[in-house]
C-alpha cells in the first residue's frame, strides 16, 4: 500500500494522459476539415522525410534535410516521419508528435512543482543542494539549487505531490493548449521542449550538477530544432543563471555552463548551419506580414498589452486567468524565491514577442506551464515549523479557538478548491475540443473582450466538422481528367520556378527526384482560405497516394500572390472559388484570375465544381487549354 501511495502521482498523470489523448484522437478521427496552412505544411514536410527513409535513400534524406530550402526547424517533422514509417501516413499518425509532447509536458510540470513547491524534507549531499533562510527564519530550499526528487523524504506523498498533477493538468487544459493538441502547429511541441528545458535547468542547480547541465544543453539544442523561437523564453533566465554562476566563482559550475552552451549550439548547428539564409528569409516574411495584416504599431498601447491581455483572456479564459492572478499574488507574498525562475520564464516569453511587430496569440503558448505552476503554488505545504506555531499558540492562548477553526477550515476548503479547479480544467479542455454551437459568454469592455466561457473564436478551435471542403474530390477530379485527357505537362513543369518565401513556406510538390513523377498533372491553387489552400491540397496529394511512401499524386503550385502570375503558364489546371463578390476577403490574385477566365473562356475549360461551406460559393477546377 505504501508503494502504491508513493507512485500515486504517476498513476494520476497517466490517467490524465489517457483522458486527454483519447479525446484528441477521437476529435481527429471525427473531423474531416483539412488542416490550415501551417499544420498542413508541417505534416507535408514530415511526409517528405518519411519518403526518403522508407526507400532507405540516405542521400535523398540528407539532401531533404540539409540542402533543400526549409524554413522551419525539422525535429517535429522528423518525429512525424518516424511515426509514418511505423504506423503509416495519415492525419491520425501525424498526431504522434503531439501525444509525445503531452507526455513531456505532464511529466515536466509535475517534476518542476515537486522541485519548487513540495516543501518536504530533503537529504542533501555536498553536491545535491543547499538550504537558506526565508523571511520567517525557517529553512527552505534555494530556488535555483534543487535536489533530485529521489531525495525527497515524504510520509504523505499524495498530499505533497498531487498539486503537481493539478498544475500539469492545468497546463494542458487551457483553451489554447487544448485545441493546439489536435493540430500540427509547432507551438505545442515547442511548449513541451521549453517546459522540459526549464525542468533540467532548475534541476542543474546553478550548473553544479554536470549530468543535468548536459541534459539541459541537449534539450536546449533539440528545442532550437523544434522551432526558432525557443530561445525567446530563456533570455532572462539565461542572464539570471549565468550571473549567479559567475558570481559564485565556482570553476566547476562555470565549466558545466560552458559545456551545456556548447552542446546546445552544436546540436542546433547541424541544421541551422546550412539553413541560416532560410531562417532569416522567413523572419523577413513575418516582419512584412505585420505591415500587410495592419498590426498595431510597435510600442503602442495595444501592441504592448497584446500578449499580457491574451494570456488571461484568450489563452486561459477568465476563470483560470483569475486563478493565475491569485496564485501570482500569493507567490509574490510567500513564494518569491521558489518562483523566481517561473517569473523570468513568463516575462521573457511575453516581453520577447511583444518587441516583435507580427503578433500571433499562439507564439506565447509555451509560457502557460509556468502560469499553471504559479496558479497552484498555494497548494504547497507550509514552511512554518511546528515549534514556531506552538510558541505563537502559547503566547496567544486566547486565539487558540480561532486558530483551530482556521486550520480545520483550510483542511476542508483545500480539497474543495482542488476539486473545483480540476473540474473546471476539464470543462475548459472539452469546451476547446468539443465546443457547442455559438460563442458562449464573455464580458465586453470598450477596449477588451474578456472570455469567460467562450468558444469558436479563434477559427481553429472548432468542433469536429463534416465538410472536407472538397479537397479529396478536387485531387481525384484532376487525376481522372488527366487520365482521360493526357497533356504534355512535363514541359510545363520544367518551366516552373521554385516559390520564394514571400509566396509560400510550404514544401514544394513539383521538385521530385523520380523519373515517373514528371508525368503528374500540375494544379495551380489560387484560392487561399484557412481550410482550402495550396498547403492542404498539397498535403492530401501526398496522403492520397496509393502506394506506401509514394510521391504526391499531383503537383501543386502556390498561386496566391501577385508576384506569381508568371507561374500560371506552367500549370495545367487552376483551382479557384466562386462568390468573390460576396466574400469577406478576396486576394488581388483571385480577382485577376477570375477576370482572366471570364475574358478567355476558350482557354479555360471547367471540369469540376465542389460546394464549400461559404455563401453561394464553390471550388472550381479549370483545365488550361493550349
Amino acid at each position: 500500500m505504501d508503494k502504491f501511495k508513493h507512485h500515486l502521482d504517476k498513476l494520476l498523470l497517466a490517467l490524465v494522459f489517457v483522458i486527454l489523448s483519447a479525446s484528441t484522437i477521437a476529435w481527429t478521427l471525427a473531423d474531416r476539415t483539412p488542416p490550415a496552412w501551417d499544420p498542413a505544411d508541417h505534416v507535408s514536410a514530415g511526409y517528405d522525410y518519411y519518403r526518403e527513409l522508407a526507400r532507405f535513400d540516405l542521400a535523398g534524406f540528407a539532401r531533404a534535410l540539409f540542402v533543400e530550402p526549409r524554413y522551419y526547424a525539422p525535429l517535429a517533422h522528423l518525429v512525424t516521419a518516424v511515426a509514418f514509417l511505423i504506423f503509416g501516413a495519415s492525419r491520425l499518425t501525424a498526431l504522434t508528435v503531439n501525444l509525445i509532447s503531452l507526455a513531456v509536458i505532464l511529466a515536466s510540470v509535475s517534476w518542476i512543482w515537486r522541485m519548487l513547491y513540495s516543501g518536504v524534507g530533503c537529504k542533501f549531499g555536498k553536491d545535491e543542494g543547499r538550504t537558506v533562510k526565508d523571511e520567517s527564519g525557517c529553512d527552505t530550499v534555494d530556488s535555483s539549487f534543487i535536489p533530485h526528487p529521489s531525495s525527497f523524504q515524504d510520509p504523505r506523498p499524495l498530499t505533497a505531490f498531487y498539486p503537481g498533477v493539478v498544475a500539469a493538468l492545468l497546463a494542458n487544459c487551457y483553451h489554447f493548449t487544448a485545441w493546439l493538441m489536435h493540430d500540427a502547429f509547432l507551438d505545442y511541441p515547442l511548449t513541451a521542449m521549453v517546459t522540459a528545458g526549464f525542468a533540467f535547468l532548475i534541476r542543474a542547480g546553478d550548473f553544479r550538477n554536470l549530468r543535468y547541465a548536459l541534459m539541459f544543453g541537449a534539450t536546449a539544442g533539440l528545442g532550437l530544432l523544434t522551432k526558432q523561437t525557443f530561445p525567446f523564453f530563456f533570455v532572462l533566465p539565461a542572464i539570471y543563471v549565468t550571473a549567479r554562476v559567475l558570481a559564485s566563482r565556482d570553476r566547476r559550475a562555470i565549466i558545466n555552463l560552458a559545456l551545456a552552451g556548447a552542446l546546445a549550439l552544436a546540436v542546433a548547428a547541424l541544421w541551422y548551419g546550412p539553413h541560416l539564409d532560410d531562417v532569416l528569409a522567413i523572419y523577413r516574411v513575418n516582419r512584412e506580414a505585420a505591415i500587410n495584416e495592419n498590426e498595431a504599431p510597435l510600442y503602442s498601447f495595444v501592441s504592448n498589452v497584446y500578449y499580457a491581455y491574451g494570456l488571461i483572456s484568450f489563452q486561459m479564459q477568465l476563470p483560470l486567468g483569475l486563478l493565475f492572478v491569485c496564485g501570482l499574488c500569493y507567490s509574490l507574498a510567500r513564494r518569491r524565491k521558489e518562483s523566481i525562475m517561473l517569473y523570468l520564464w513568463l516575462i521573457s516569453g511575453i516581453a520577447s514577442f511583444t518587441l516583435i511587430a507580427n503578433k500571433e496569440m499562439r507564439y506565447t503558448v509555451p509560457v502557460l506551464p509556468a502560469a499553471a505552476l504559479i496558479s497552484v503554488c498555494w497548494l504547497g505545504r507550509s514552511r512554518q515549523k511546528e515549534k514556531v506555531k506552538s510558541k505563537k499558540s502559547r503566547n496567544h492562548f486566547c486565539l487558540l479557538p480561532f486558530t483551530f477553526f482556521l486550520d480545520k477550515g483550510r483542511a476542508v476548503m483545500k480539497p474543495i478548491a482542488v476539486s473545483a479547479i480540476v473540474v473546471w480544467a476539464f470543462v475548459s479542455f472539452f469546451n476547446a475540443q468539443w465546443p457547442g454551437e455559438g460563442n458562449g459568454y464573455s464580458i465586453e469592455m470598450p477596449r477588451f473582450r474578456w472570455m469567460v466561457f467562450y468558444r469558436n473564436y479563434y477559427g481553429l478551435d472548432h468542433r469536429p466538422l463534416a465538410s472536407d471542403w472538397g479537397v479529396p474530390g478536387i485531387i481525384r477530379a484532376v487525376v481522372e481528367d488527366r487520365n482521360r485527357n493526357p497533356h504534355a505537362s512535363a514541359n510545363r513543369a520544367a518551366q516552373s520556378r521554385a516559390p520564394t518565401p514571400q509566396e509560400t513556406v510550404s514544401p514544394p510538390t513539383h521538385t521530385g527526384q523520380m523519373n515517373n513523377e514528371d508525368a503528374r498533372p500540375v494544379l495551380g491553387v489560387v484560392v487561399n482560405l484557412p481550410f482550402l489552400n495550396p498547403s492542404n491540397v498539397a498535403l492530401y496529394a501526398r496522403l492520397m497516394a496509393e502506394d506506401r511512401a509514394a510521391p504526391p499524386i499531383i503537383k501543386v503550385d502556390w498561386l496566391v500572390a501577385e508576384s506569381v502570375r508568371d507561374r500560371m503558364e506552367s500549370c495545367e489546371y487552376l483551382l479557384v472559388r466562386t462568390g468573390l463578390d460576396r466574400a469577406d476577403w478576396v486576394a488581388p490574385i483571385e480577382k485577376y484570375v477570375e477576370n482572366l477566365i471570364q475574358a478567355n473562356p476558350d482557354k479555360f475549360k471547367k471540369i469540376a465544381a465542389f460546394p464549400i461551406p461559404l455563401e453561394q460559393a464553390e471550388a472550381v477546377i479549370y483545365r488550361c487549354v493550349e
